[in-house]
């Protein structure tokens, strides 16, 4: 079974989970990142804005979660 692997500049071998799925914003730093940040592609900010909101989403069933 072919598995998609994503990697980027900062972790040739493999996005961290904490970054790729965890929802961690890599605008800021992160352990063995070289320096290297997330840049926005020109054209992306709708992608990005919908990302953002599915993590806040998340964030806010997270927190309903834990009160119940």
């Amino acid at each position: 079974m072919d598995t998609w692997i994503p990697y980027c500049d900062a972790f040739p071998e493999r996005v961290p989970s904490e970054i790729y799925v965890g929802g961690f914003d890599h605008r800021q730093p992160f352990e063995g990142d070289g320096g290297i940040r997330f840049e926005q592609r020109p054209g992306g900010e709708r992608a990005l804005a919908a990302y953002e909101s599915s993590l806040a989403r998340r964030q806010q069933r997270a927190e309903r979660d834990q009160k119940s």
